[in-house]
């Protein structure tokens, strides 16, 4: 007959084994991720970088840059995208002229259509949002797009949410960033960037990504430049 004392013992065996099988499993796990490279992610929106220091930012629909960066790492996505680009000619001296029209920073508009769509104008969210600058069907008819799939409408109609959240704003380009991703709605109502781990990821992104796009100096600065005073991102034309 097996004494309790017994059966206690061999309780506390079996939950040490146990316990001792999860930590060498999570253990693998950590050993795989920094075997495979750095990969961040939160939201919907994935940085992946190599060692050579090249991102590439992934929105989780889009399976096909997903697919690049599996199959050939970050350089096979990066061809990718600028392959989407060489299809649309002439698509950053509209961005120019739009940018211009409407007093954006291009390379604010630049950097938002890399991080929404990585430059596939047929991209298709989830939730609904189309085109190069991933407008939501209302969104696109608020701002007179009639065919969000095609490049130029897309792009005129997204500009324009642009520059009605910097307005908005006062030229905050924090809250207007978050606003373009979760609606100018809830962040007028926060009177701050909401909370949610898509949105904030957005924002870092678009941000960083617009940074570096000015200190790469990734446009000719012919239309708009940017600059702060008092908190504030305030947008002047140059000539």
């Amino acid at each position: 007959m097996v004494s309790r004392s017994s059966i206690v013992t061999m309780g506390r065996r079996a939950n040490r084994t146990r316990r001792l099988v999860v930590h060498c499993k999570l253990l693998s796990v950590l050993l795989i991720f920094l075997a495979t490279g750095s990969r961040i992610a939160a939201g919907e929106i994935t940085t992946y970088k190599d060692a050579n220091g090249r991102s590439v930012y992934v929105n989780s629909d889009d399976q096909e840059l997903t697919s690049a960066v599996e199959r050939g790492g970050v350089l096979a996505a990066l061809r990718l995208i600028e392959h989407r680009k060489s299809e649309l000619p002439g698509i950053d001296e509209y961005i120019e002229q739009v940018a211009l029209q409407h007093q954006v920073d291009a390379k604010l508009v630049h950097a938002v259509i890399s991080i929404e769509s990585a430059w596939n104008p047929k991209a298709r969210s989830a939730k609904g949002a189309l085109g190069l600058m991933q407008l939501m069907p209302e969104t696109a008819v608020r701002f007179g797009v009639r065919d969000s799939l095609d490049p130029k409408q897309n792009i005129e109609g997204g500009v324009r949410y642009l520059r009605f959240l910097l307005n908005l704003f006062n030229e905050n380009l924090k809250y207007s960033l978050a606003a373009y991703n979760a609606g100018e709605k809830v962040v007028v109502q926060r009177g701050d960037v909401p909370p949610y781990d898509e949105t904030r990821t957005y924002v870092d992104r678009v941000t960083a990504l617009y940074a570096d796009l000015q200190n790469r100096n990734y446009l000719k600065p012919k239309s708009v430049s940017r600059s702060a005073a008092g908190g504030r991102t305030l947008y002047t034309n140059i000539y």
